[in-house]
């Protein structure tokens, strides 16, 4: 038996070998240009590789700048008063980053008197810091050649302003204490109030200036009678502003009474990391 198959004509044929070409034209073309597109994407995916390992390094390279310069400024922090025996100096530093735009020192005067300081600068990271160092440098350089908190506050305030930028701003609060007089000399601006502790009653010394611009005038110094004094304490405001319940229940007014509790806020807002920077310096009395 012959089967039958179908006849096509040589004109027919032509036109469907034809059909047949241009969709095969038409997939080489899609082949080829789905390879360029591979190899552009390998070629992109090279570069992102690239990109993201020169970001990897400058973001190694920024952090380790940072930490040489943490070493720089907190290689600065003086507490000579942590040696005084007739008081006991605890101090809470706790950064929100790896640099802090707060600085404190303890140092004891030329005439006997005994220096503390906490230092707030606006901001954090880079720029406050070194506001900070050259405020902290100037510190160091001048307890040692100044004869009174007076001529401390006249020399050091003109100097400041030197390191402050344009709107920059400077929290402030600077004590000298006699202890033979009694006697607490101080500037502070923009801080929460200093708390003594006395007999019977709780001292809320406010900010007697306002914080320290490029245009301030040298602050104004008072001084307040601190016999029968127990304890002070003087802090920043990520202490107090914060509403984390880590920070919350360790207020500088519970801090200032309760023997343990400095000790036991120290040990705990160091395993946390918070949005502002924590400093607080309790000085308490022990004869």
């Amino acid at each position: 038996m012959i089967n039958s198959v179908e006849r096509i004509d040589k004109e027919s044929y032509e036109k469907l070998i034809k059909v047949y070409e241009r969709k095969s034209k038409r997939i080489d073309k899609i082949i080829k240009q789905s390879d360029r597109q591979q190899l552009s994407l390998i070629e992109l995916n090279h570069k992102i590789v690239e990109q993201k390992e020169e970001l990897n390094r400058l973001y190694a390279y920024n952090i380790d700048q940072q930490n040489i310069a943490k070493e720089k400024l907190e290689a600065t922090v003086v507490n000579e008063l942590l040696e005084e025996e007739s008081v006991k100096v605890e101090v809470l530093y706790q950064p929100s980053d790896i640099l802090s735009g707060d600085f404190y020192s303890t140092y004891k005067l030329l005439d006997g008197s005994q220096l503390v300081f906490i230092l707030d600068g606006q901001g954090h990271g880079i720029s406050p810091a070194l506001t900070i160092f050259s405020i902290s440098s100037t510190i160091a350089s001048l307890v040692k050649i100044v004869k009174s908190f007076d001529e401390f506050i006249e020399r050091l305030f003109p100097m400041i302003q030197k390191f402050l930028g344009e709107i920059e701003q400077l929290s402030f609060i600077i004590m000298n204490i006699d202890l033979l007089e009694n006697e607490l000399s101080y500037v502070s601006g923009g801080t929460y109030p200093l708390l003594i502790l006395k007999e019977e009653e709780t001292l809320r010394i406010k900010s007697n200036n306002l914080p320290f611009m490029n245009f301030s005038t040298i602050p104004k110094i008072d001084t307040v009678n601190i016999e029968n004094w127990k304890a002070m304490i003087l802090y920043t405001d990520g202490l107090i502003e914060d509403e984390n319940e880590n920070i919350i229940k360790y207020h500088p007014g519970l801090l200032l009474k309760e023997k343990e509790l400095f000790a036991q806020a120290k040990e705990e807002l160091s395993k946390y990391s918070y949005e502002d920077d924590i400093t607080a310096i309790k000085i308490s009395k022990l004869i």
